[in-house]
């Protein structure tokens, strides 16, 4: 009897084991069965990310840039500086790259609070989690509680907050506190932006930029708003006379998004600064009436060491002393740009009320500012200098990347983690993560998986060429949803948090799919090759950024609610936060794409996230290196006391971020860590 039984658990054990090896292999230590099939589809396998080296960079067609630009290399050297520069700032301290200086983001972690500016419909002005000069630390993440652990839909009133991590820029400039709280005993702290800073690296191949898309994919040479502002011109020297022109470049995403930040007022500009004021201080040091404070002296990176290594300013840099062998950004600008665009003794005169005319001098009205036309046309020199040096800034060769060129087939059976026992340089472990991450097994229908939003190369579904592709351009139709392609609301936050792309301006809609279909989608109508069943879903809706480099770039999402990869997944794999809780248009919050991951399952994801980190990226070497810096962080004291300053400021607490050249240094510490967390 005893033997009988044994024979039978035996054949049993047989039986499972067969079982097992034909439908999956566990490749993890708590003998956790993955549920990836063993035989994929050439469809799971043709989906899987490919080599980003296969994608051209995106940008201007060269006809149409050389219209503009007659020296792509001095544009690109312009535009390194320009970026890098800390005189940019209005306060001469504000860099573009004070918030974009370890793997394209910001790991700074005090005075890195925002209250929730954008909510919906009034803006919300109440720290929850912290406030000005706050600390933050690991235990107040993730920001969005959830009073059941893992329960979508279970916000926790009490604990849960809709405070945003994001990048501090300059203090309020007028007399009195600051409206909107940034203040500590009466001594004006740096405000902080309402979203996160997303990384610049790779922000080439973006089809528009911000989390709500705002910066236009058309350049117009004056603002982010591409062709929605109609009268946007630049001025041009032709036939003796000062013309205005229209500029309209494709592609130039990264130039709209450029010449917004130097004049806000959040970020780092003085109230009414514009870009001609901003190229007046940098030419000549003088002060216009509507900056805040004087930028002193006219040499580029005047504050800062540039390394003479240098893979793009190393023949310009002055080392040991600083800035950069020619005098003044004028100087930069004649080198890079066609001189019909800042060749002109004539002087344009704009009145207060915004009418252009042509002058030959100066007049003493207060309620004029006459500019050169290289300060007058300074944001298209500003835009496109800085596009062309981001567009250098392509990270394509991460562990993924150098698999991939080795296996670059979708028939190549070694893209399967359940052959390939040894993929290299990546584990087994991450290869599973991959194919998890594209799993389509999971829900019905098969078609909601985390590749659908991070697709192709470039892991993003907002990219250039896959909207150009579209067959409707930048408008979709998805599960009955009419969305902004590479858009997407996953349940993060209630939507009137923040309608990101659903939000409107003084222009109209920001959403391109509210633009197609002002009056609202036909419900039953066929759009995109399917019925339209359910209206707009571009409420609550942020830009999909590129995975790439991702473990570098903590914190995450729009609002900076997580700290960890971890976090991340697991919000996927519950289906976001918030549920069954619907977009002010009424159309409700998909669940996504990986529910019910195991521990082990989760660990392969994120495994398989952390081969995305271009080594070139972490230590900072060529293209990815960068001239010293010095950055705020956050203020001398803490959110309930701080050091004063002078004219009312608190004090800055500097640190420094050293010159790398094309060799790279040492990394910097991350969110949370080292001098970035809490000390």
């Amino acid at each position: 009897m005893a033997s009988r039984q044994a024979s039978i658990v035996v054949l049993m054990l047989l039986v499972l084991f067969a079982f097992t090896t034909q439908v999956t292999q566990a490749l993890t230590g708590d003998g956790t069965i993955p549920r990836v099939p063993t035989t994929l589809s050439p469809n799971d396998l043709a989906n899987l990310p490919g080599d980003l080296r296969k994608i051209a960079v995106p940008g201007p067609t060269p006809e149409a840039l050389a219209e503009f630009v007659k020296d792509k290399q001095a544009a690109i050297a312009l535009g390194k500086a320009l970026f890098w520069d800390m005189q940019v700032g209005s306060d001469g301290v504000q860099a573009c790259a004070s918030c974009h200086f370890r793997a394209g983001a910001d790991p700074r972690s005090k005075n890195q609070l925002s209250p929730g500016l954008k909510q919906v419909p009034e803006k919300d002005l109440t720290f929850k989690a912290g406030g000005p000069n706050y600390q933050l630390t690991g235990a107040e993440f993730p920001l969005t509680r959830l009073a059941i652990a893992g329960q979508r839909g279970a916000l926790d009133t009490v604990t849960d907050s809709n405070d945003v991590v994001s990048s501090q820029g300059i203090a309020f400039l007028d007399q009195g506190p600051d409206p909107l709280g940034f203040h500590v005993g009466g001594l004006k702290t740096r405000r902080v932006e309402p979203r996160n800073t997303p990384s610049v690296i790779n922000a080439v191949f973006n089809h528009r930029q911000f989390w709500d898309g705002r910066a236009e994919n058309v350049f117009n040479g004056v603002n982010h708003l591409g062709a929605r502002d109609p009268d946007a011109r630049v001025m041009a020297s032709m036939a003796g006379t000062l013309l205005e022109v229209q500029v309209a470049l494709e592609n130039s995403s990264l130039a709209s998004q450029a010449v917004a930040p130097i004049v806000s007022e959040l970020e780092m500009a003085a109230p009414g600064r514009t870009a001609a004021d901003l190229a007046r201080e940098l030419s000549k040091g003088k002060k216009g009436r509507s900056v805040g404070r004087r930028v002193h002296g006219s040499r580029p990176l005047k504050l800062q060491y540039v390394d003479p290594s240098d893979s793009v300013l190393g023949m310009l840099s002055r080392y040991p002393e600083r800035g950069l062998r020619v005098d003044s950004y004028d100087e930069m600008v004649q080198a890079a740009f066609q001189e019909k665009y800042w060749q002109d003794d004539r002087l344009v005169q704009v009145a207060a009320d915004g009418a252009v005319r042509i002058v030959r001098r100066e007049d003493d009205d207060p309620s004029t500012d006459e500019y050169t036309l290289l300060q007058y046309n300074f944001a298209l020199f500003f835009g496109l200098a800085v596009q062309l040096y981001e567009a250098t800034l392509v990270s394509d060769n991460t562990p993924w990347d150098q698999f991939r060129r080795k296996h670059p087939t979708p028939t190549d059976p070694n893209l399967n983690p359940w052959i390939n026992q040894t993929p290299t340089p990546i584990s087994r472990f991450a290869l599973f993560g991959a194919h998890l991450f594209n799993d389509r097994t999971r829900v019905p229908a098969g078609h909601v998986r985390c590749s659908n939003c991070h697709e192709s190369n470039e892991l993003t579904d907002a990219s250039v060429r896959r909207v150009n592709a579209a067959v409707n351009g930048a408008v979709r139709n998805r599960d009955g949803n009419v969305i902004d392609k590479g858009f997407n609301n996953i349940g993060l936050r209630p939507t009137d948090n923040d309608l990101g792309v659903g939000a409107s301006d003084d222009f109209g809609p920001l959403s391109r799919s509210k633009r197609l279909f002002p009056n609202g989608p036909t419900i039953g109508a066929t759009f995109d090759g399917a019925p339209v069943d359910k209206g707009f879903g571009v409420e609550g809706a942020f830009k999909i950024p590129s995975l790439r480099n991702v473990a570098l770039t903590a914190p995450y999402f729009h609002n900076g609610d997580t700290h960890s990869l971890r976090e991340v997944v697991l919000l996927y794999s519950r289906g976001g936060n918030v549920a069954p809780i619907a977009q002010t248009d009424g159309t409700p919050i998909e669940p996504l794409g990986l529910p019910g991951l195991s521990s082990d399952e989760v660990d392969a994801i994120v495994a398989w996230l952390e081969t995305l980190t271009d080594e070139r990226v972490r230590i900072a070497s060529a293209p990815f290196d960068h001239p010293q810096l010095f950055v705020p962080n956050g203020h001398r004291g803490n959110q309930n006391f701080v050091e004063s300053g002078a004219f009312g400021f608190a004090k800055d607490e500097m640190l420094e971020i050293p010159m790398t050249g094309a060799a790279g240094g040492p990394p910097l510490p991350g969110f949370l860590e080292g001098v970035f967390g809490p000390h």
